[in-house]
């Protein structure tokens, strides 16, 4: 399988001894910058470059990496530990489409390729590998040097051992043997990626995610983001993807966003009590239910365009923590507060205020989602998961409380 990099290298012009974009004459002092032999050697770029698709290791002579794909294909390991099980089933992906036939209209940006939606049948295994960067320190290495040339915005390649690398792998179904009557094992093969911090003091759940170029157009994007998003749930941290995200990166995540709160936004009942037959909400309640931040659930709903000006109107009621001199304050000023629940001196007032509100019709999320082509199906099973995957234990939460206190 060979394909085009997207970006040729994580080094600067400098480095590798390019002017505009071609490589430097052979000899010359800016081919030989920064340690570059000069005179009779070969440029430091190269055309093409072999990767070996198991374990990412690379050279750009052909034998020897023939030699060493066999040897590590014959092992057939995937690093780390299976964290995840994708359920088989059927689901829609983009396929080329002959663009001088009569058809669907392109998207922007695509040249003169048209993609149709096709509807498949799941064969064979969609897991997902969690690789600590520390334990498999060369092979996340290996990875993120193959992933630099994917991204642009790439930066961390070597001191991978504070990251989590989880690992989206296709294992096809077993063939029968051409020579016997035993089945041939299926090789697994790594098609993407998304890398995570262990420890994020911005609550990120996601620093980069890459779906490797033959493997694209087949929804495998939003199942890593889904599942970036189920392990934060399981974990009890509201994050999202680190910022800033890239263009790319945005289109994939504006798509998914905008399913996971449409999908939460059509599912509400409406108060049939109310005369407009109307339902209150704030952003607050839509992240608590997918787990998406509050910002990016606002920058999403303005993009979606489904969102209308409702003048000014109450709040949803909201009840706060005061103490004694607040409380005095708080019955000159209309507010109803009442003793906390745990038996302490401070109580709690509930506030509700005038605020700016704005109006969502169903219709014309159900519009948005059609015209965009939007799954309204859950991406990540969480049933797929390892049991108690990435779940604190009870015991270990309470103590991490006490320590705070």
């Amino acid at each position: 399988m060979c394909f085009s990099t997207w970006y040729p290298s994580c080094y600067g012009k400098e480095v590798l001894g390019e002017s505009s974009g071609h490589p430097a004459k052979v000899g010359s002092k800016e081919a030989g910058a920064k340690g570059q032999a000069t005179g009779g050697t070969s440029p430091p770029a190269v055309d093409r470059l072999y990767v070996c698709p198991s374990c990412f290791k690379y050279s750009k002579e052909l034998v020897a990496w023939c030699h060493h794909v066999r040897v590590c294909e014959r092992k057939a390991q995937i690093p780390g530990r299976k964290v995840y099980i994708h359920p088989q089933g059927r689901r829609k992906i983009l396929v080329p489409y002959d663009n001088k036939a009569s058809g669907p209209k392109r998207r922007k940006g695509e040249g003169n390729i048209r993609y149709v939606e096709e509807l498949v049948q799941d064969e064979g295994e969609w897991s997902i590998w969690e690789v600590d960067g520390e334990k498999d320190g060369l092979f996340c290495q290996n990875l993120s040097l193959f992933a630099k040339l994917f991204l642009d915005n790439k930066s961390v390649f070597f001191d991978v051992t504070g990251f989590n690398y989880f690992l989206l792998v296709y294992t096809p179904p077993t063939r029968p043997s051409l020579t016997s009557t035993e089945l041939e094992p299926s090789l697994p093969r790594i098609t993407g990626f998304f890398s995570k911090e262990k420890m994020s003091w911005d609550s990120n759940n996601l620093a980069c995610i890459l779906i490797f170029p033959p493997w694209q157009r087949k929804g495998l994007g939003a199942l890593l983001m889904g599942a970036s998003y189920e392990i934060s749930r399981r974990e009890g941290i509201l994050g999202g993807p680190e910022k800033p995200i890239s263009d790319l990166g945005r289109k994939g995540y504006k798509r998914y966003w905008a399913g996971e709160i449409a999908r939460w936004l059509l599912n509400i009942d409406l108060d049939t009590k109310d005369s407009q037959n109307e339902v209150l909400v704030d952003l607050n309640d839509c992240s608590k239910a997918t787990w998406i931040l509050p910002e990016d659930c606002l920058s999403v709903l303005r993009d979606m365009g489904v969102v209308e000006e409702a003048g000014l109107g109450p709040s949803k009621p909201e009840e706060k923590p005061i103490n004694d001199t607040d409380a005095e304050e708080s019955k000159h000023e209309g507010m109803r507060a009442s003793p906390a629940v745990d038996g302490t001196d401070k109580s709690v007032v509930t506030v509700v205020k005038t605020v700016p509100r704005v109006r969502i019709d169903k219709q014309a999320i159900r519009r948005y989602v059609a015209e965009n082509r939007i799954s309204l199906e859950r991406v990540c099973d969480p049933a797929g998961f390892e049991e108690g995957y990435a779940i604190k234990a009870p015991a270990i939460a309470e103590d991490e409380a006490e320590e705070e206190e």
